[in-house]
């Protein structure tokens, strides 16, 4: 699983990116979003990254000087890919970009079939490096047998296959075999989060991109994510993002 940082100062264009990326069947266990380079510096500097996915023209910090930071500052062994998204007037930055070991570009706007491919390329290359897919990926990993991170992922994966549906722990950990106990333990260690936490997380995310591309009513976005109840789903929404769903919607829209 890899953990992914996309860079893009457009809010509609990320969260199509985002959606993609999900769409795409690449491994990940995590994509963090950033409106600028300068933002991107910070989570660089904080935490390792697989791939940094990062538009070119951006304010505060361009594509070309993150990735110019990034070579610069960072161990060439912590050193994360990257791939720029820039349209055809920026080429000229694409081709400096390239200077700083950016391994692909994707030309705006963005194509959902080249920008899977071009993730898989990035996915081929990270392998050639022996930073296989299943190798440990948060601090305190280490832990992890290789049979634990591969009922890890197909867990996270049945966790995204069916999240709109009413599952719950004792479901999952029975899916794949596994004390319940012993899942909720492995589980935390491998995402990161405790169960609860990551299905309301990716519930959320899912309503907020619902919001954002269709006209569906409140009520049928909180079903269409596993919620039963608009009601709570409204107060859970409103206290992870601080508005309430129908307010997020028309900010997104103005």
């Amino acid at each position: 699983m890899r953990r992914i940082l996309l860079v893009e100062d457009e809010k509609m264009i990320r969260y199509g990116i985002y959606v993609m990326i999900e769409d795409s069947g690449v491994p990940y266990r995590e994509i963090v979003e950033c409106r600028n380079g300068k933002e991107a510096a910070a989570c660089l500097e904080k935490g390792r990254y697989d791939l940094v996915l990062t538009d070119i023209r951006m304010p505060l910090m361009d594509g070309l000087e993150l990735a110019k930071w990034i070579y610069e500052t960072l161990e060439k062994e912590i050193r994360p890919l990257i791939v720029a998204i820039s349209g055809y007037a920026e080429f000229e930055y694409v081709k400096e970009i390239m200077k700083y070991q950016a391994v692909d570009y994707i030309l705006k706007p963005v194509d959902r079939e080249e920008l899977k491919k071009v993730l898989w390329h990035v996915e081929d290359v990270l392998r050639e490096r022996g930073r296989s897919a299943e190798e440990e990926i948060a601090d305190g990993g280490a832990s992890l047998s290789h049979v634990s991170q591969n009922k890890m992922q197909s867990a996270v994966d049945y966790i995204r296959r069916n999240y709109g549906k009413p599952i719950d722990m004792a479901e999952v950990s029975n899916y794949v075999s596994m004390n319940y106990s012993m899942f909720s333990a492995l589980f935390k260690e491998y995402t990161g989060r405790n169960f609860s936490s990551y299905l309301k997380t990716l519930r959320i995310e899912k309503s907020k991109k619902l919001l954002c591309s269709t006209d569906i009513g409140i009520t049928e976005i909180s079903q269409k994510v596993g919620f039963e109840d608009a009601r709570y789903f409204t107060k859970v929404f409103k206290e992870e993002t601080g508005l309430p769903p129908s307010v997020f919607r028309e900010e997104q829209k103005n």
